[in-house]
């Protein structure tokens, strides 16, 4: 097997702990078979060995490799899953009375039962007869799942990780959680991990059952591990073996599941002190404007090892190019491109369509229905996505065909949560029932429910449901824009939507309903045409031949490990990538994996926006204002036009096509991470740069949008909207402040 002078290093480490960074793309599976050849070479027995991968499908895949690469007949070592080994030790346990024996529930049903249940109990211990939203519930589930994979309280859990303060019965439901669970003699599927781990915290026993008994513990996607894994990993380890850990820090993305970079980071030398640490700085997949973008992106992170992303001669010339279209907007520039490709004689299931939410989907789906484009989607398809369901339920109703739906009463019940009247589940199911039996009476059912309400809110709330229904059954030759806009005015849709337990379920909700209206906008049709026409659309899609040449359209999260000749990023726009209340740094890690599943062509799609244009494509701007739609900062910080044409540069250089190809202008602020990449790719020439990091003082007024800022108190920052001229919108860090300009002594960095 043939290995890079960075992967035998890693590959034939001896003595102690290893920690080995490797950039996307960098072979690190197969550097790491390499090690688990090279230790089996040194003798090293193949049961004192044991591999763990993230998922099954990485175990097998790895397994697999390794067959391959063994000799006949010759012993391999254990691979499995964290989960997998979870499951060994729980079993072990419970066989020497260290566990109790409790049944491994697989069921989400009963998961989610038992957590609705605790939910409700734990607000009517604080005296609220509220009934919380189904987004509610999936953020409690998320709640306990991120509990589990710490060794925190609940308490310190709901502190650490910065919930809202509506979910703060969160902590008591977990407990309230945790005795039915017991009581009922089960553990899910997380409880593989923080059960076996907590038993060998508290019980030297158990502890000594597992510990010191291998040489080696190998383990990839280590920037994936939560705090509850690394513990599981330090008792296995024990004072004999040596772990040899694998991963990306800038690709840790599961900060929703415990991951955070700190563990490859600052925390590693505590947990598994003595490591050596190696790097695979060569990606094999995509060419110098890629890695010159990704790397100037990422480097706007303060949390991370200082690797650099370089491609190997052997990258494919992978191009870069933006598209213009908002995410609920006009997707004919994402679908021409695509049917370029395909025109092109490529395959359709070469090209993956990437976005940070569900929701920024929505409106390609449509246009690839609209231009009969095949496509996949690991996520409910936009007919079966609650909001547009329910929406679609009113006009349909109006265009009198919603009671001939074979998912009538399904569709019912998605219109009365959307937006959310505050009912039980039991409540909506009997409420939808009875709709659907008698469907004349929906409004009269309707009242009834409001006058059975325990708060005049919800009456009133329910009550103006019952109205809007009947309202409904007369807007079939209305304009379908026109009925979306009045049922969302009715019915405080936008700001209901807003109430959601997370941002993100907020803005799914929201672009949903967006997507809707802007094709009821565009179609310029009537209630009864439009509904005639999303079902023509839906009827193509159920024609689709599962397995057939399709184009993915994915979550980002869903592609992690995962490569494609065409990817395209959609939804790069301010406010959603990133999310405003997220953390910008975990978002821009989210933004680089994106970029960096790509081999071939790299399409970014961004909002019409001028001062986007500017940088871009190097014109004047007139200034400061904002777009209605203004591009993602990631967007800015990747320096595309630079990164573009300087790995244009290179690739002629080295490629020998034109030795002499001259380097383009480049600013102070971005010679360090180009030089550094000039010197790793063996080109001599260097941009001039800063003697060192400087900031400078800004005089009032002279801010403008994307700017970024060093505040006295509040950190580092970036400038996303300017108000009255002197009044500045900055998010530090994903909370936004406004600030007046000249109060303070404010920075440019």
């Amino acid at each position: 097997m043939n290995y890079t002078d960075e992967q035998l290093r890693a590959i034939e480490h001896t003595g102690g702990h290893s920690l080995t960074y490797a950039v996307a793309g960098s072979g690190k599976t197969h550097m790491l078979v390499g090690r688990v050849l090279f230790l089996l070479e040194q003798g090293v027995p193949a049961e004192r060995i044991r591999v763990l991968a993230f998922n099954r499908e990485a175990a097998k895949e790895f397994q697999t490799r390794l067959a391959g690469a063994l000799p006949t007949h010759r012993a391999a070592p254990k691979v499995s899953t964290f989960h997998s080994l979870g499951l060994s030790l729980t079993t072990l346990f419970e066989k020497h009375d260290l566990l109790p024996r409790r049944r491994l529930e697989t069921s989400e049903a009963v998961e989610k039962k038992l957590a609705r249940e605790a939910a409700l109990a734990a607000l009517k211990e604080a005296g609220s007869d509220e009934y919380p939203s189904q987004d509610a519930f999936e953020a409690f589930r998320a709640f306990i799942g991120l509990v589990k994979s710490d060794l925190l309280s609940a308490a310190d859990a709901f502190r650490t990780f910065g919930l809202l303060p509506s979910c703060a019965y969160f902590v008591r439901a977990f407990v309230l959680f945790e005795q039915a669970r017991e009581r009922a003699g089960l553990r899910f599927f997380a409880d593989l991990l923080s059960d076996p781990v907590a038993v060998m915290r508290a019980n030297p026993t158990a502890l000594a059952l597992v510990t010191n008994k291998l040489d080696l513990v190998v383990v990839d996607e280590f920037q994936d591990v939560s705090r509850v894994q690394v513990e599981l990993l330090i008792q296995l380890v024990g004072t004999r073996a040596h772990l040899n850990a694998v991963g990306d820090d800038s690709q840790c993305i599961y900060a929703w599941r415990g991951a955070r970079p700190e563990i490859m980071g600052e925390e590693f030398a505590r947990y598994f002190p003595g490591a050596t640490r190696y790097t695979l700085s060569r990606t094999f997949r995509f060419g110098h404007r890629v890695s010159l973008a990704a790397a100037q992106l990422i480097g706007h992170n303060r949390n991370r090892m200082d690797t650099l992303c370089v491609s190997a001669l052997s990258t494919p010339d992978t191009a870069i190019e933006v598209l213009r279209a908002t995410s609920a907007g006009d997707q004919a520039a994402v679908v021409a491109a695509i049917d370029g490709w395909r025109r092109a004689g490529r395959s359709l299931r070469e090209v993956a369509v990437l976005a940070r939410l569900w929701a920024q989907t929505l409106s390609l789906e449509l246009a690839l229905l609209e231009r009969d484009i095949p496509y996949v989607k690991a996520k409910d398809d936009l007919f079966r996505v609650p909001e547009i369901a329910g929406l679609l339920g009113y006009l349909r109703l109006a265009a009198g065909t919603l009671f001939a739906e074979p998912r009538a009463r399904e569709i019912v019940r998605h219109m009365l949560s959307t937006p959310t009247l505050w009912l039980t589940a039991a409540t909506l199911d009997a409420l939808a029932d009875a709709i659907v039996r008698a469907p004349a009476q929906a409004p009269a059912l309707l009242m009834e429910t409001a006058r059975q309400a325990k708060k005049p809110y919800h009456e009133t709330r329910i009550g103006d449901r019952a109205q809007v229904w009947h309202e409904a059954l007369g807007w079939a030759d209305l304009p379908a824009a026109d009925a979306l806009r009045f049922y969302a005015s009715t019915t405080d849709l936008v700001s209901a939507f807003a109430t959601a337990a997370t941002s993100e379920a907020a803005a799914e909700k929201e672009l949903a309903y967006q997507t809707l209206l802007d094709w009821a906008v565009r179609t310029r049709t009537t209630v009864g045409e439009f509904v005639a026409r999303m079902d023509a659309l839906r009827r193509a899609r159920e024609r689709y031949e599962a397995g057939g040449d399709a184009v993915l359209l994915s979550s980002i999260h869903q592609v992690k490990g995962r490569e494609f000749p065409l990817v395209i990023v959609t939804g790069l726009e301010d406010g959603l990538f990133p999310s405003r209340r997220a953390s910008a740094e975990e978002e821009r890690r989210l933004a680089y994996v994106a970029m960096t599943r790509v081999q071939e062509q790299l399409l970014l799609v961004v909002p019409p926006d001028a001062r986007f244009d500017a940088v871009w494509l190097g014109i004047p701007t007139r200034g400061p204002g904002r777009a209605k739609s203004a591009a993602s900062p990631f967007a800015f910080e990747a320096n595309l036009r630079t990164s573009t044409a300087l790995g244009e540069a290179i690739t002629h250089r080295l490629s020998g096509a034109d030795p002499g190809a001259s380097l383009p202008e480049a600013s102070l602020q971005a010679a360090p991470v180009l030089n550094r990449y000039l010197g790793e790719v063996g080109l001599e020439e260097r941009y001039q740069a800063p003697a060192e990091p400087q900031t400078v003082p800004v005089p009032p007024g002279d801010w403008g949008i994307n700017d970024r800022v060093r505040h006295p108190f509040f950190g580092d920052g970036l400038v996303v909207g300017v108000r009255d001229k002197d009044i500045l919108d900055i998010n530090f860090g994903g909370t936004h402040r406004y600030i007046k300009s000249g109060v303070v002594a404010m920075e440019r960095v």
